[in-house]
């Protein structure tokens, strides 16, 4: 999961690496981010080993990881909550519940 890499490069190559966990399982949405241009919760989304061909991907492929778009950013991967609009809370809670129960 990208949680857990985040999570390595913060304890091996740079402590002061910021973004926001709380629970690892998808329900609290503190790690949500934008993958690979996509927004999605850090712990649930796969490195993806292969290409959209099926092949390996090259140890040159990254990914990358932004802070949600349209957000203040605090530091590195942790946007401002506080100046969110109550129709964003809203959408980010509609999101999570897509997410975890699936409509």
């Amino acid at each position: 999961m990208v949680l857990d890499a985040l999570i390595k490069i913060k304890s091996e190559q740079d402590p002061t690496l910021t973004f926001r966990r709380s629970c690892r399982e998808g329900i609290c949405g503190s790690c949500a981010m934008n993958i690979n241009g996509q927004n999605t919760l850090a712990c649930l989304c796969y490195i993806e080993p292969k290409d959209e061909n099926g092949e390996k991907k090259k140890s040159s492929d990254v990914t990358k990881i932004y802070p949600l778009p349209h957000m203040y950013v605090v530091k590195d991967l942790v946007p401002d909550m506080g100046n969110c609009k109550l129709s964003t809370v809203l959408f980010i809670c509609l999101l999570l519940c897509y997410l975890i129960v699936g409509y």
